[in-house]
């Protein structure tokens, strides 16, 4: 990407960042703080609204206590002028302290006075509809009952009390004031009570606010629940109106009323509005600034960038380092253009002895590994977006090792210089041949129009390879594994190609060697799978995916089943049915053939003793690897078996394969401990290895089993049958039972009779079965033409 767009792309990250930033900022911080004022708005607002409450109940303590402390009330409360009634109205002093003017001016709805027992001397309620002075309620007289229960005595003049009380029409604000004499030298005689209707309009009067509305209303368990045990709380947000609530105790400190202040946002409306004008304008502002900065870049900094590329451009191409750039000024363009100039006066000293000591592999003078990563980069980068293709050689001489290892390092530095050579002399004067390492060989073909070309090219390289090499009167025959890679169809990346041809070369080692392999995606999937299979092999026994299959053994004489081979079936939670050919390799590279060998032998007893339960007296024979055998614990792992499931030695047959035989003396002795303890040895798969023949008398065997690639070669053909009848008869005259295996047609099983097979196996007779299908076969007449 060209720095013009870098730096175009930069600014308006920092643009956008910016105004991101800025957005973030008006609105988490600006307009949470705008509605936090809001809210302690409100909450002034509320405690205004309280103080106003608590006001009104002191203004209505003042009002009646010009009524309470007067002589004139001490002395109609001393003398109980009532007469036996406490509502009488007929006195001079009620007349004329308590009409109707006394309750409108002070806007009371009630006034009672109670002497020191509670009990009302006077009382009276106002109806403003009526305009008349009317008896207590029995509301009134039980609510003086409770206040004279509940609260404590006024003892002297300055003691008081004010709050509010629920009643059936509604809240009343109350007030009680000690009756005392004017000079206050005398007890306390009573109690002076006045409440005020707590009506909506009395709320109104008291809270004169035209931006809020308030609302009073009683305590419920709706309320309370929601206010969450808070004294003061708020509710969200609704319809641009915030709405904050308080609890205000009764005249007995319990919860009487709710107090709810309700109005809209206003700072939070105006701190909206006004954000949204400053983001229309720090958008513009941003957007001038980011054009500014643009012709400043591209005019003060790309331009003069420009020339000095088109300067350094201009010596690349004509490859003259005596070229030199001129100075066009004395910024830190100049200064880079004078360091320019001194590093190529350094490089033009340096350049020849830089490449000899860098780039060349010092015992081939091939270019090294970073020279070679170079060249794939560069060839790339030519082809990238045309219709070419490069081919990667990746080169591994086989069994190099052994050169160093037993003739020395001299002779193996003279083959791979020899090597190097010849590999130089078949390719094209355009490609590019590399040492990355030991015996690893790189060929970047750069010139190769199509596949034919390629196999030729390829043909030429592995032809040269295979030559001898003459070092020091020593004929030395070498060969090499060669793995191909191609751009761009199998990768555009230098790394991932050389991986790739790697991992084809890797494939050829696993496959014989000597050949040539092109990376595919199947290849990569292939090894893959095999990973994965590994892995998985590990719990597919506690997993509960592994089967045994038996597949019956005739006894060529009564042609009766007397043995079952036990066959190990895999069902992959992955990849579903695997074959044994697949996985056993497997489990015996990665270990877990141990682990799998004792299952199996566990499941065959478990069977064997199912089968002898019903009466089939039959003999497992079970493969067991190289790696079982040489691990301590085989004899005293089958002895167990025997024991917990009740079976004699005779009942398992022992399978080795001639790769077990070639393991050392430890086998030889484990082999022998085995046939001591009564176990029968089967040879599975004679005639394939080179030296079966030497270990038939020394190895402790009952049993050949001849492969299955003997009986598919038998024809009635003269000498069709010469191979498989000398195999039987040294194995009889060596005291030896013979299984031929693999018989797939009726013209084996006849021919393998005549010559005198022991006892035949294959799928003529019948394919491998599931111990419950095996009960269904031995239970069947089944007659085999002799």
């Amino acid at each position: 990407m060209k720095l013009r767009k870098k730096i175009i792309i930069f600014i308006c990250a920092i643009a956008v960042l910016g105004i991101g930033a800025t957005y973030l900022l008006l609105h988490l911080i600006l307009l949470n703080r705008f509605e936090k004022l809001d809210g302690e708005q409100l909450q002034r607002n509320l405690d205004k609204a309280v103080a106003s409450y608590n006001e009104e109940l002191q203004d209505m303590r003042t009002g009646l206590m010009n009524y309470s402390i007067r002589d004139e009330t001490y002395r109609f409360m001393e003398s109980g002028t009532g007469p036996g009634s406490a509502y009488s109205s007929d006195t001079a002093f009620i007349r004329s302290n308590f009409d109707q003017t006394t309750y409108e001016i002070n806007r009371y709805d009630m006034i009672a006075l109670l002497d020191l027992d509670g009990r009302p001397l006077y009382g009276g309620t106002y109806d403003s509809s009526l305009g008349s002075v009317t008896p207590l309620t029995p509301e009134h007289l039980s609510l003086f009952k409770l206040i004279n229960s509940r609260l404590p005595a006024l003892k002297n003049a300055e003691d008081s009390r004010s709050g509010i009380v629920n009643l059936d029409k509604g809240p009343m604000l109350i007030t009680l004031t000690p009756i005392v004499n004017s000079s206050k030298d005398k007890p306390v005689i009573g109690m002076a009570v006045a409440g005020r209707m707590l009506h909506q309009d009395e709320i109104t009067q008291i809270w004169n606010d035209n931006l809020s509305s308030i609302k009073v209303s009683r305590t419920t368990s709706a309320l309370l629940a929601e206010s969450g045990g808070q004294r003061v709380w708020t509710s969200p947000v609704s319809e641009g109106q915030s709405s904050i609530h308080t609890v205000v105790n009764d005249l007995f400190n319990d919860p009487g009323i709710i107090i709810s202040l309700k109005e809209p946002q206003q700072i939070y409306d105006s701190g909206l509005k006004s954000v949204a004008a400053f983001r229309l304008f720090y958008f513009l502002a941003m957007l001038l600034l980011l054009a500014a900065c643009v012709l400043f870049v591209n005019r003060f900094i790309l331009g003069r960038m420009s020339s000095l590329v088109r300067n350094i451009r201009a010596i690349g191409s004509s490859k003259d380092l005596s070229i030199r750039i001129a100075s066009s000024g004395r910024d830190e363009f100049g200064e880079v253009e004078v360091e320019f100039n001194r590093m190529i006066d350094s490089l033009e000293q340096a350049q020849n002895e830089l490449r000899q000591q860098s780039m060349l592999d010092p015992l081939t003078q091939l270019p090294n590994r970073s020279l070679f990563f170079a060249r794939l980069n560069e060839a790339i980068a030519a082809v990238k977006g045309i219709n070419r293709q490069i081919v990667l050689v990746f080169i591994d001489l086989d069994h190099f090792k052994t050169v160093n290892d037993t003739l020395g390092h001299d002779f193996g530095d003279a083959i791979l210089k020899e090597t190097a050579f010849r590999i130089s002399q078949v390719v094209g004067k355009h490609d590019v041949v590399s040492r990355l390492g030991g015996d690893e060989f790189t060929i970047l073909l750069s010139d190769v129009p199509d596949e034919g070309s390629i196999a030729v090219q390829l043909s030429r390289i592995q032809e040269a390879l295979s030559m001898p090499h003459r070092i020091k009167g020593h004929l030395l025959y070498n060969t090499a594994s060669i793995g191909i890679s191609i751009y761009p169809q199998n990768g555009e990346d230098a790394d991932y190609l050389v991986k790739q041809a790697d991992l084809a070369m890797f494939h050829v080692k696993e496959t014989g060697r000597n050949n040539i392999f092109q990376y595919s995606e199947d290849l990569e999937a292939g090894i893959r799978r095999k990973k994965v299979l590994a892995q998985q092999l590990l719990s597919a026994a506690a997993a509960d995916e592994f089967e045994i299959h038996y597949q019956p053994i005739l006894g060529a004489g009564n042609l009766k089943v007397a043995k079952v081979e036990a066959l190990l079936r895999w069902t992959s939670k992955a990849y579903g049915n695997v074959s044994p050919a697949e996985f056993i390799p497997l489990a015996e590279s990665s270990g877990s053939i141990v682990g799998i060998g004792s299952w199996v032998l566990r499941q065959v007893c478990s069977d064997m003793r199912d089968f002898r339960s019903r009466g089939l007296e039959l003999t497992a024979a079970v493969n067991i690897s190289a790696l079982q055998l040489m691990q301590p614990g085989l004899l005293e792992l089958l002895l167990e078996l025997l024991q917990e499931y009740e079976l004699p030695a005779s009942s398992l047959e022992l399978e080795i394969t001639e790769s077990v035989l070639v393991s050392g003396e430890s086998i030889f002795r484990s082999l022998q401990q085995l046939r001591c303890h009564g176990f029968r040895i089967s040879f599975d798969d004679f005639g394939t290895g080179f030296s079966s023949l030497s270990y038939l008398r020394r190895f402790p065997v009952d049993v050949i089993k001849i492969d299955r690639s003997f009986v598919s070669e038998m024809s009635h053909a003269p000498q069709g049958d010469v191979l498989v009848k000398a195999i039987i008869e040294l194995s009889h005259n060596l005291g030896l039972r013979v299984v031929s295996e693999g018989i797939e047609h009726e013209e084996q099983f006849d021919m393998l009779r005549a010559l005198g097979s022991d006892e035949l196996q294959g799928y003529y007779i019948s394919r491998p079965l599931r111990a419950k299908a095996l009960y269904s076969f031995l239970a069947q007449e089944i007659t085999f033409r002799g």
